[in-house]
């Protein structure tokens, strides 16, 4: 599942891009990949850099995949900029819904955002009614298990 956010350190921000802003950037992501300006500066750096490994070039674009390094990398900057987000399961009429957040409560809202759209149920129902619990393999990115 992806994360909603954007990193400060652009060489760390690049590599969440390219795995797709993954809670856990060492888990396996739908993505890895990132194309640059095969001629630019982003491309020379990527080049020079143990995170990444070199694809292939089409026209203007070289393509750099993510290495196990990049991977690692950025879940020591999610660790030390103390990234909180985890990944959640929100129970509720029995449906188990999968939720990016940093507490439980705040995956409870959400979910009851989602269900309320369809569902006709009050935030004071949906509380009473829904439990969540920490997703297997939901920890912190900044804890780095897969």
């Amino acid at each position: 599942m992806q994360v909603n956010r954007e990193l400060k350190d652009k060489a760390m921000d690049r590599i969440d891009h390219a795995l797709g802003r993954p809670v856990n950037p060492l888990a396996h992501t739908y993505r890895d990949h990132y194309a640059a300006a095969a001629d630019g500066d982003i491309a020379k750096e990527m080049a020079g850099s143990p995170h990444w490994r070199a694809g292939a070039r089409h026209g203007v674009l070289q393509w750099f995949f993510v290495t196990r390094e990049g991977r690692e990398a950025l879940r020591d900057h999610l660790r030390e900029i103390g990234d909180q987000h985890r990944l959640y399961v929100v129970i509720w009429d029995g449906m188990e819904m999968p939720c990016v957040a940093t507490s439980p409560s705040k995956a409870r809202y959400s979910k009851w955002l989602d269900v309320s759209d369809c569902c006709n149920v009050s935030f004071k129902d949906f509380c009473r009614a829904a439990r969540v619990r920490l997703a297997i393999g939901g920890a912190t990115a900044a804890e780095g298990r897969a």
